[in-house]
C-alpha cells in the first residue's frame, strides 16, 4: 500500500478524532459518532448506551428507532468487552431480546483506558450485507478514537448535573429558610395553611393539592384544591401510616396502600407526603399534577417532605400555643372561682352559746361549689347551712353565691324553713335554665335556748347527729335538690333536740367519696365510725380525726372534689 493510499485512509480518521475530541458537548459527540458510523456502514438504526454502574446501562441516544427507547435502562450481567453479533443463536437473555426487538444486530464496546464506558449498537445494513472484517476494523477504530472523548464528556455532564442539583438544593434550602421565617413569624393556623398552599402552587407548581391535619384521633382536610364535593375521609387513616413520601403509582403496587392509592389516582393526586413530628404523622400533603408536567423525582419528594415537616412543626407550635392559652384561661377562671368560693365562706365563725363550733374547707385543684355558713338569725337562733353545686369552676361558684345571697336575704324573715327553701329553689331553678346545674343543700336553725334544731334537707348527704351514748340519727327530712324544677310540692321540715355531748356533723360528698389510687371511696360507713369514735373530742378535734382517717385512705392521691365539714357540739 502506497503512502498516498495510507494517507487518504488516515486523514478521515484524523479529522473525525479532531472533531469529537474538540468538544465537551456529550450530545454533539454522541450524535457525531453515531451519525458517522451509520453513514459509513449504511445502517438505518443505531443507539449508544452508557454504563452507570455494574451491569446497568442507560440509552443516551437513538437514531431511526422509537423515542420510547430513549433513556431506557438495560441490565447486562457480566458485560462483554468484545464485538457482539446479536444474530447468533445463544441462550435467551432479556437484554439481547430487548436490543434485537429494537432492531439492533451488532454491539461494539466503547472503552477508555481499558475501562468499559458503554456500547454502540448498529442495526441491519440497508443493502442486507453482513459486517465484514474491514467494516469491523473501521467501526472499532472510530469507536476507539471517540472512547476517551465520550468518557470525558460523560464526566463533565455528570459534574454539570451535580452542579445543577446542587444549585437546586441551594435554592430549595433558601426557599425552606424563607418559609421557616414566615412560619415562625406567627402562631395563626390559617396563616400557616396559606403559606403551605402558596409554596405548593408557587414553588412546586401543583395543579391540585390537599393539606390534611390530625384532629384528635381523626385526620381531616384543612385546605384543598380538589373538585367540589370530593372527600378523602375514608382513605386518610391508611395514608397516616406512611413512613415517608411516596408516588401513588408506587403505592399501587403495595397491598396495604392499594385501595387508597387507587382513590388518590382517581382524584388526580400523584404523591402522598406525611408530615412527621417525633415519628408521628400529624398531617399529610397530597399533591397532583405539576403545571410543567412530568413525574415527581425523588428530589421533588424530598423537598415536599422537608416542607411538610417544617410546616408540621409550626402547626404543632400553633396548636400548643392555643392549648396554652386555653389552659391559662381555665387557670384564670379557676382563680376567679376560688376567690368567689372563699369569699362565700365565713372568715370567723360566730360564738354560739352552749355549742362548740368548727368548720373546714379544703378546695380541690378543680374548684368546686362547696359552701357552708353559720350566721345569727334572731334572738337565740343561729342558721347552719352546707351545700354542694354540681360542676366546677366559675359557673358553680357563681350559682352558690346566688344561693348564699338568697339565704342571707330570706333567713331573717319570720317564715317557716320549708317556705323559705321553696323560695330559694324557685330562684335557683330560674338561674339554672331548666336544671342544667343543681345544688344539694342542707340548712337549719338552732335554738340555743331550747337546744332544738329545725332543718330542711334538699337532697344533701344526710348530716349525722351522734348522741353522747354513740347512737346516730341521720337528718333526712326535706325534699328535692335545688335548681331542677320550680317547687311543686312543699318541702318537709325535720327537728331534733340536742343534749350535752351530742355532735351534729355536716359534710359534703368530697369527704365520703374521697378516692384512693385504686379508685375506692372512703364511704360514709368509715366516716360514721370515726365521728362516733371521736365524739368525746372538741369539734375541731373531730374534724382533725376525720382528716387523718381520710388522708390514710387516699394516701396523697389528688382529689377532684372539695372536702367540707361543719361540726356543732352541745357543751
Amino acid at each position: 500500500m502506497s503512502s498516498r493510499q495510507i494517507s487518504s485512509e488516515l486523514l478521515p480518521l484524523f479529522e473525525f478524532s479532531k472533531v469529537v475530541n474538540s468538544s465537551h458537548d456529550l450530545q454533539f459527540i454522541l450524535a457525531t459518532v453515531l451519525r458517522t458510523l451509520m453513514a459509513k456502514m449504511l445502517v438505518g438504526k443505531g443507539l449508544i448506551l452508557s454504563r452507570e454502574h455494574g451491569g446497568t446501562f442507560r440509552v443516551l441516544l437513538v437514531r431511526g428507532m422509537s423515542e420510547s427507547a430513549q433513556s431506557a435502562h438495560i441490565e447486562i450481567p457480566r458485560p462483554p468487552s468484545s464485538f457482539m453479533d446479536l444474530r447468533r443463536k445463544v441462550s435467551a437473555m432479556p437484554w439481547r431480546e430487548t436490543l434485537t426487538g429494537w432492531g439492533i444486530e451488532l454491539m461494539v464496546p466503547i472503552t477508555s483506558r481499558n475501562r468499559l464506558v458503554g456500547y454502540l449498537g448498529l442495526g441491519r445494513r440497508l443493502n442486507g450485507s453482513r459486517f465484514v472484517r474491514d467494516d469491523r476494523n473501521l467501526i472499532q477504530s472510530l469507536v476507539d478514537l471517540s472512547g476517551s472523548a465520550i468518557e470525558k464528556a460523560l464526566i463533565i455532564d455528570q459534574v454539570n448535573d451535580a452542579n445543577r442539583n446542587l444549585d437546586r438544593k441551594v435554592q430549595e434550602l433558601n426557599t425552606l429558610f424563607e418559609l421557616s421565617k414566615e412560619f415562625n413569624a406567627g402562631l395563626d393556623l390559617q396563616k400557616i395553611l396559606r403559606l403551605i398552599t402558596f409554596a405548593l402552587l408557587g414553588q412546586v407548581g401543583v395543579r391540585t393539592y390537599a393539606v390534611c391535619l390530625r384532629n384528635g384521633p381523626a385526620m381531616e382536610i384543612a385546605a384543598s384544591r380538589l373538585a367540589e364535593g370530593e372527600e378523602l375521609g375514608g382513605i386518610l387513616p391508611d395514608l397516616a401510616e406512611l413512613k415517608g413520601p411516596m408516588l401513588t403509582s408506587d403505592m399501587l403496587r403495595m397491598k396495604s396502600y392499594r385501595s387508597a392509592a387507587a382513590e388518590l389516582m382517581r382524584l388526580g393526586l400523584h404523591a402522598a407526603v406525611p408530615m412527621h413530628i417525633q415519628n408521628q404523622t400529624r398531617g399529610l400533603l397530597l399533591v397532583g399534577e405539576r403545571l410543567r408536567g412530568g413525574r415527581y423525582a425523588q428530589a421533588d419528594l424530598e423537598f415536599l417532605y422537608a416542607l411538610g415537616n417544617l410546616a408540621g412543626i409550626s402547626i404543632e407550635n400553633a396548636r400548643l400555643f392555643m392549648e396554652a392559652l386555653e389552659k391559662q384561661k381555665m387557670e384564670d377562671e379557676l382563680l376567679i372561682a376560688r376567690d368567689i368560693q372563699q369569699g362565700l365562706l365565713p372568715e370567723v365563725l360566730p360564738e354560739v352559746p352552749g355549742f362548740d363550733i368548727a368548720a373546714m374547707n379544703i378546695p380541690s385543684k378543680q374548684v368546686g361549689g362547696d359552701y357552708y355558713d353559720v350566721l345569727p338569725r334572731k334572738d337565740d337562733q343561729y342558721v347552719f347551712a352546707i351545700g354542694d353545686v354540681s360542676g366546677k369552676g366559675t359557673p358553680a361558684a357563681l350559682l352558690m353565691a346566688n344561693v348564699q345571697a338568697a339565704l342571707r336575704a330570706l333567713a331573717p324573715f319570720d317564715q317557716p324553713l320549708a317556705a323559705i327553701t321553696g323560695r330559694i329553689n324557685d330562684l335557683t331553678s330560674a338561674n339554672t335554665r331548666g336544671g342544667s346545674k343543681f345544688i344539694t343543700f342542707f340548712w337549719g336553725t338552732l335554738d340555743t335556748k331550747e337546744r332544738l334544731l329545725t332543718y330542711v334537707n334538699a337532697g344533701h348527704n344526710p348530716p349525722m347527729l351522734v348522741r353522747s351514748d354513740g347512737t346516730v340519727e341521720r337528718l333526712e327530712e326535706g325534699g328535692l335538690i335545688l335548681g331542677i324544677f320550680k317547687t311543686a310540692k312543699p318541702y318537709d321540715e325535720g327537728s331534733a333536740r340536742m343534749e350535752r355531748g351530742d355532735v351534729l356533723f355536716l359534710f359534703t360528698d368530697g369527704v365520703s367519696e374521697a378516692m384512693n389510687a385504686a379508685g375506692e371511696d372512703y364511704t360514709e360507713e368509715q366516716l360514721l365510725e370515726v365521728v362516733r369514735a371521736s365524739r368525746g373530742m372538741t369539734s375541731a378535734g373531730i374534724i382533725e380525726a376525720v382528716m387523718k382517717s381520710v388522708n390514710r385512705h387516699v394516701h396523697d392521691t389528688p382529689q377532684s372534689d372539695d372536702i367540707t365539714m361543719l361540726v356543732a357540739k352541745a357543751v
